[in-house]
């Protein structure tokens, strides 16, 4: 029997050789189970919203944790009057909503961002507040899955809001989805935020108030960033992403992270003074922006999400020309063995350090673009993989069970690959000899630096994986 592509790094190691219910992105129908109309004050320091519930709504109702002491004056529609909803605990029990009911409610939004300091909360600037939608809608805490929503949202006079839950295409300042089995919404702000639409109306920048020395270096560096992606899966992954940058006093590009569920947004921090030379030199929103090509994974599966995007954040730059493939390899050199099994160590999903998380979730990755590329004689890679995913509509706007993520990525590149390899790693060590690998790609390592060996048998692997390759 022919020896499995990858079995000179298992004999090796072996000889002790030295990143669910599926659905796609949609819009909600034109009768939603839950509707809201949001009025914002001056600067986002308060919101007052009225809900509507349709008939079969079950009484107890909630937000997200850390948003329920900022709910004020709660009240229930009586005919023609309101009666108040008192708080228990972290809900409010509304018993008549089965035959379907009308809410209304104040939440103190700059009190709450003072209080949390939490982007998936709320965080309090001068002029603006963010806080995702998950904060301030009152919902049933268990509803049907798909359930869904719509809300829309007028802005004090000269101010704006913008969401990353996607926009309703029947209404102006309207965004909806469904209900998932977690509802935590993408990232929103209101008040004096300056909003930029890019790309072609695939990405919106929100800046919040600060000072930006440079903003339109900033406006290029996120289009140049989503050009990167949308290369490397020759299609933006997403139908909408927010972008929502926070200048602050320090120097170059800071914090970035992403969330999904009925849309797509990033949050980064931009230092003040950031120009063309730190972006040209940032990873950060190419990182973030690869999350949304993966459905939000549930489960002992944040490895795949964080190591797909530690594995393919730096491909994506190099073939867009934002990187060289010699930083490339000597970062993956310096970083895939972060990634390596230690001791007590029981595989990628019952291990969740910060080195197996990513790194790990990154070494799944590349061991599986080399079998891929192996097995199929070069006609395929990881590429056709992720890019089948995405065109099946998975990315980080829906969740997935990582067995559905798995299947489409093999039915694309016509092998078992991914499923073989995730049962391998997902509940054992199963070491891998680094060493081996580099030598058979051609790369040397020469001190701080790396050299190729143009002689290696996987020298062709070496160079396709950071070329650029025409789109499909």
């Amino acid at each position: 029997m022919r020896a499995h592509p990858l079995a000179f790094v298992v004999a090796l190691a072996a000889c002790g050789a030295s990143g669910f219910s599926v659905r796609a992105p949609a819009r909600a129908p034109s009768n939603p189970g839950w509707t809201y109309d949001v009025v914002a004050s001056p600067g986002g320091d308060e919101i007052a919203v009225e809900a509507a519930f349709a008939p079969g709504t079950l009484d107890e109702l909630t937000v997200e944790e850390g948003g329920e002491p900022f709910l004020l004056a709660v009240e229930l529609a009586d005919g023609d009057s309101w009666k108040p909803v008192a708080r228990q605990g972290l809900s409010w029990f509304a018993p008549s909503c089965a035959r379907g009911c009308r809410l209304r409610y104040r939440v103190a939004l700059r009190e709450a961002g003072r209080a949390s300091g939490r982007v998936a909360v709320a965080r309090a600037h001068a002029g603006a507040v963010e806080s995702p939608p998950s904060t301030w809608l009152l919902r049933p805490v268990r509803a049907p899955l798909g359930t869904p929503f719509r809300f829309h949202v007028t802005s004090a006079p000269g101010e704006a809001f913008a969401s990353g839950v996607f926009p309703s295409h029947e209404a102006k300042d309207t965004y909806e989805g469904t209900n998932g089995d977690i509802f935590q919404l993408p990232y929103a702000a209101f008040g004096r935020v300056r909003v930029r639409d890019l790309y072609d109306g695939k990405v919106q920048v929100a800046i919040l108030p600060g000072r930006l020395d440079h903003e339109d270096d900033l406006l290029a560096w996120v289009t140049t960033s989503a050009r990167a992606v949308e290369k490397f899966y020759a299609r933006f992954p997403v139908p909408r992403l927010l972008v929502i940058v926070r200048p602050v006093d320090k120097s170059g590009v800071g914090f970035g992270t992403a969330i999904g569920n009925a849309g797509a947004a990033i949050a980064v921090d931009v230092g003040s003074e950031c120009g063309s030379e730190s972006f040209r030199d940032d990873w950060v929103l190419v990182h973030e922006m690869v999350h949304t090509a993966l459905p939000d994974v549930r489960g002992p599966h944040r490895w795949l999400e964080e190591g797909l995007s530690t594995y393919v954040e730096p491909l994506a730059r190099a073939r867009a020309g934002l990187a060289a493939p010699e930083d490339v390899w000597r970062d993956w050199v310096r970083g895939m063995p972060n990634g390596l099994p230690e001791e007590g160590d029981r595989g990628l999903d019952r291990t969740p350090t910060w080195g197996r998380t990513y790194w790990g979730g990154a070494l799944f990755c590349f061991l599986a673009d080399l079998e891929i590329r192996t097995r199929t004689f070069g006609k395929k890679s990881l590429d056709d993989a992720l890019r089948a995913i995405v065109a099946s509509g998975g990315n980080i706007s829906v969740a997935w069970p990582i067995e559905k993520i798995l299947e489409i990525g093999d039915r694309a590149v016509g092998a078992p690959v991914l499923r073989e390899l995730y049962g391998r790693m997902s509940h054992d060590p199963a070491p891998v000899d680094l060493t081996a690998i580099w030598k058979r790609l051609g790369v040397v390592v020469r001190g701080t630096k790396v050299a190729f060996d143009d002689t290696a048998p996987l020298t062709r692997v070496r160079r396709r994986m950071t070329e650029a390759a025409p789109s499909p």
